[in-house]
């Protein structure tokens, strides 16, 4: 038996019945899909990635020898490491250097935030070897004294024989507009400002020779990487303005001496650097320094003194000329061939220059 309030529908009044209820799931619908649209998106958990290497193979360079990133001997704009934003990074490097009569490692490390900020260290040891002894000849000559004078005649400071010279430099590099890789629109470049403390451990030594045990090194870099460049590969130009008073890059001290005492002026110099990927993992480039030249143990016109100090003062612009691999992302190998020129008055350091970055 049907139930008297169903059986009291007429089958008028229930379609009519169907067709509410229906227009009212589909009034309630919409409401419901506009709900799920505006409902707040959850905030991102940025542990989950704030440790990935977000930026592409190869482009957050290699390490130059003063730790900040870029090639050998140019910082670039370029942040190390491969932080994006909300990541942080960071880099360790060894290097050394085969010259001619020198020898010169390094070794250090950056932490990178943000693709925005740098903070670098390196330590680096430059040996003389068998130099220092002729060194200390030229000097034992300077003071007028017999040519069989023994190294240990001299005083501490200046007995140069198998000697180091050794340095410690703190940096800080800030990305301050563009990004050299992502900002394919446009010609401007990545720019990023820098500096550089230098200690010289050597602390006798350079006051010895009128030059100071610290000194501060100011940059201005810029960056351009094209993705479509040359022949359709990668291929990026770098130009750093180095604001600086360094000798040999601070490892013969800082400023100098002058005809009425110390001069510790600033000198603007010029770097360049240029890189081309033969593929994703292999780029070949070069890089030229100029370097400020600063008067060294006495002026020229000094009797005995002046001599030596226009030899040991000679300094030659930098270049190289490199190839890097990225085997993974994690880690580069450069090979380059140096050539530093003359340095404390020996000519012609060129050599062999292998360097190793690891990205964390």
């Amino acid at each position: 038996m049907e139930h008297k309030y169903i059986s009291a529908l007429t089958p008028r009044r229930h379609r009519s019945l169907t067709l509410a209820l229906l227009m009212s799931v589909a009034t309630f619908l919409p409401v419901c899909a506009y709900a799920q649209v505006i409902a707040p998106e959850p905030k991102p958990d940025l542990r989950a990635h704030m440790f990935d290497m977000g930026g592409l193979i190869t482009t957050g360079a290699v390490t130059a020898i003063g730790g900040a990133a870029g090639g050998g001997i140019v910082p670039w704009a370029l942040i190390g490491g491969y932080t994006t934003q909300d990541q942080v990074g960071a880099t360790a490097f060894y290097t050394h250097v085969f010259l001619r009569n020198y020898q010169l490692s390094t070794y250090g490390g950056l932490f990178a935030l943000s693709n925005r900020v740098e903070v670098s260290f390196a330590h680096q040891d430059f040996a003389l070897g068998g130099t220092g002894g002729t060194l200390d000849g030229k000097i034992i000559g300077a003071l007028g004294l017999p040519a069989t004078t023994p190294d240990s005649a001299l005083p501490h400071a200046l007995q140069l024989n198998n000697a180091n010279l050794n340095q410690d430099i703190i940096g800080i590099k800030v990305r301050l507009y563009g990004n050299a890789v992502y900002d394919q629109d446009t010609l401007i470049p990545e720019i990023s400002v820098g500096y550089e403390y230098h200690r010289n451990e050597n602390t006798s030594f350079v006051r010895a020779i009128g030059t100071r045990p610290t000194g501060n090194e100011y940059y201005l870099a810029a960056t351009k990487v094209w993705l479509h460049g040359l022949f359709g590969h990668y291929t990026m130009v770098t130009g750093t303005l180095d604001v600086t008073n360094a000798i040999q890059n601070g490892l013969l001290g800082f400023g100098g001496v002058g005809p009425n005492g110390a001069k510790n002026g600033y000198h603007v110099e010029p770097e360049f650097a240029v890189g081309y990927w033969i593929n994703p993992n292999l780029v070949i480039g070069g890089e030229y320094r100029f370097m400020p030249h600063y008067q060294v143990v006495a002026p020229g016109n000094v009797p005995g003194f002046g001599p030596l100090g226009n030899a040991l003062s000679k300094e030659s612009d930098w270049k190289d000329v490199y190839i890097a691999y990225f085997p993974v992302k994690n880690l580069s190998v450069t090979l380059a061939y140096a050539d530093l020129g003359t340095i404390a008055s020996e000519k012609n350091q060129n050599g062999v220059y292998l360097s190793g970055t690891a990205s964390f």
